[in-house]
């Protein structure tokens, strides 16, 4: 306990003065007569009193003098002394990964720890300034070196728990931006301590306090979920990895384009990862989705979902007189809907396609959409012009921005007669090139693309070598992109760059929550940020009227949030442990009046209903009534009276019958005076 204002205490000098005022009051028993004029001994009684009395304790007088105690003990502003991380400046980051979804410390550890902050909050010294940062895979200042408790209450309460992973590095460098120019700033983390990176040392130019949040709950996830094609069987995957400490049995569910498959039971020991498999699935299967039938405190590492191939598939035509080995390439690939058709049939009319392959055609009038040229005949074409055949010699990469030629190995060519003269447009990069002449072209015009084979498949030996298929497969998925690169899984929080189809007019993204968001135009798109929902997101694109529809998942496949064992400690250097170290925590001077003045406001309250009540006259009293309800403190006579009803019932009829008589004294004095008013009346007119 401590005293800010000693002087204060000189008010207490207000104690004796109201002591010495009742000692100087006389003690009473006021009454209501209709008259003094037979009370004058009484009135020489009073002047003669002396005004001195012996102090009586009563209720009112103790009121008073605890009333002048409190307010002396408010004025001196009394302080205590608490243990607490917040002094000075503090930067509070609260972790809002997915493991803060944890149920084992209720109702949440993210609730827990939002609870711990208010606390924090309602503590605030004058002189303490608080900032708060959320931490997850991109930490967010809340509210940065604020002293209205308000605004960090409600900045707190705006903020959720994520399925995202925790950055530590990210949030201690945001921390070091606002403690910039800040000598006494201070860092406290509220967590689990499960965040990236847990193997690097992390140098703070501050001091690090860690409070720990949560218990060694047991947990089960699912860390991967997937389709592949064995010996021309579809075979689903799933891979459960068990953090307890003890052998569980799992069941595992796995449905199919909706459609519940099967269920199996893995039993893993403590710490282990088993693999589940199922199969032989349909052939078209397209979703995959895994859920763990288990009771654990976080639940949203139970499910998973996988696209099967592509999602989007494109409308592809092939306009050759026959090629074996392209057409075999194009039907490998499940992203294409492969129509063929004789140059001799094609017209511009024949329908929209999303990519048309001309092989050693020359079209009237070039379609809308993508287009791939083989063998083109000498004519000028969009993408430059085709000039008669020459030999070609040696062959090399050129420059490849669209990364045609990942895992292409171009030295297993051994056989390249020929190549067309080929003059690129400025738009059209190189790929493929000789010192003769480019052998392989791509480009964007006109928000279409555009790709060029100068030779004939048949006059190489490029389609017998393993590295055919898998330049197919780049130039398809140039043409016909997935939603997403890579398998179409993405982590939650991460952001998503959209790719869209040359020609696409708007493109849309449904989440989990089938909320649509426009993401283009503007063109190019900007990524999709809203990753957080673990589930199905829906991409749609409008491509010359047709509506394409891609898909791809976010999954938290994520070993470091699915193992609920917090952290002992944080990966900085010189950090504390809050809850482990109590002398690490600093010692905070913290006023109790604002409470002390509460209890004086009731005190005050209490006071004031005394003093009426004991002041109140009674009810349906006339002129000349006693006020009976008077203070304890002006005489015993009240007390007796109020003790015995009977004598005060008796006391109060006979003053109604002595203020009838007085009235009706007064109508005889009345009578009295006009009678002899008239008389002396008379007497003068007499003498006159």
């Amino acid at each position: 306990m401590s005293i800010l204002v000693p002087a204060a205490l000189a008010f207490s000098v207000i104690i004796p003065i109201i002591l010495l005022l009742y000692f100087m009051r006389p003690k009473r028993q006021e009454r209501v007569v209709g008259s003094t004029l037979l009370w004058q001994q009484a009135m020489q009684d009073l002047q003669a009193s002396r005004p001195w009395q012996r102090l009586r304790i009563t209720p009112l007088l103790l009121l008073q003098l605890l009333a002048a105690i409190v307010i002396i003990i408010v004025l001196i502003r009394p302080a205590i002394f608490l243990n607490s991380p917040i002094s000075g400046n503090t930067i509070i980051i609260l972790q809002s990964s997915a493991s803060m979804q944890a149920t084992d410390v209720a109702p949440t550890r993210f609730d827990k720890a939002k609870d711990t902050i208010n606390d924090f909050i309602s503590a605030l010294g004058p002189d303490d300034h608080l900032s708060l940062i959320t931490m997850a895979r991109t930490p967010q200042v809340l509210i940065a070196n604020s002293q209205n408790k308000g605004q960090l209450t409600n900045a707190l309460q705006h903020t959720h728990v994520t399925n995202q992973d925790a950055d530590l590095e990210q949030a201690i460098s945001l921390a070091g931006s606002l403690a910039a120019g800040q000598s006494n700033a201070r860092v406290l983390v509220l967590g689990d301590g499960h965040t990236l990176n847990s193997n690097q040392t992390l140098d703070a130019p501050f001091p690090v306090q860690y409070m720990p949040i949560g218990t060694d709950a047991p947990n089960v996830a699912l860390m991967a979920l997937s389709a592949r094609s064995i010996q021309g069987k579809l075979i689903g995957f799933a891979q459960v990895s068990n953090y307890s400490h003890e052998k569980r049995s799992i069941p595992v569910e796995l449905y199919t384009d909706g459609k519940l498959f099967g269920v199996k039971t893995v039993t893993l020991n403590p710490g282990s990862s088993g693999a589940i498999e199922w199969g032989p699935l349909a052939a078209k299967t397209s979703m995959l989705h895994a859920r763990l039938v288990s009771q654990d405190a976080m639940t949203s590492d139970h499910e998973a979902w996988s696209l099967v191939g592509s999602s989007i598939r494109g409308r592809v035509l092939l306009v050759s007189k026959g090629n074996m080995y392209l057409e075999t390439a194009l039907r490998l690939q499940s992203n294409v809907i492969l129509y063929t058709i004789d140059p001799d049939k094609y017209t511009r009319t024949t329908g929209n396609y999303d990519l048309t392959i001309f092989d050693g055609y020359l079209p009237a009038r070039e379609p809308a959409g993508n287009i791939l040229y083989v063998d083109p005949p000498d004519h000028n074409y969009s993408f430059g012009t085709s000039g008669p055949l020459t030999a070609v010699t040696h062959i090399s990469t050129g420059n490849d921005p669209q990364k045609l030629l990942s895992s292409v190995d171009l030295s297993s060519i051994h056989t390249m007669h020929a190549s067309h003269q080929l003059k690129p447009a400025i738009w059209a990069q190189t790929i493929i090139n000789t010192p003769e002449t480019p052998l392989i072209l791509a480009g964007e015009s006109n928000n279409r693309r555009i790709a060029v084979f100068g030779f004939d498949l048949h006059e190489t030996d490029l389609p017998l070598q393993p590295s055919f298929p898998i330049l197919i497969f780049n130039l398809v998925n140039w043409f016909l992109p997935s939603p997403v690169s890579g398998n179409g899984q993405v982590a939650p929080g991460v952001p998503v760059s959209i790719q869209t189809w040359p020609g696409a007019e708007q493109v849309t993204v449904t989440g989990p929550d089938q909320q649509a968001v426009n993401v283009g135009p503007p063109f190019p798109v900007t990524p999709y940020a809203r990753t957080n929902p673990v589930g199905i997101y829906q991409v749609n694109q409008k491509v010359h009227g047709q509506t394409l529809n891609g898909l791809f998942t976010v999954n938290m496949f994520d070993p470091i949030q699915s193992n609920l064992a917090p952290a002992k400690t944080i990966p900085v250097a010189h950090s504390t442990n809050v809850a482990g170290d109590k002398n690490t925590i600093s010692r905070q001077l913290r006023e109790i009046w604002p409470w002390i003045a509460a209890i004086l406001l009731l005190i005050l309250c209490a006071e004031w209903w005394l003093f009426s009540r004991n002041y109140q006259a009674p009810a349906g009293g006339q002129t000349g009534t006693i006020n009976a309800r008077t203070s304890t403190q002006r005489g015993k006579s009240r007390s007796r009276l109020t003790r015995y009803p009977p004598l005060a019932n008796l006391q109060q009829q006979v003053q109604k019958s002595w203020g009838r008589a007085q009235k009706h004294s007064k109508k005889i004095k009345k009578r009295l005076n006009i009678q002899a008013k008239k008389q002396a009346k008379g007497e003068r007119r007499v003498n006159i």
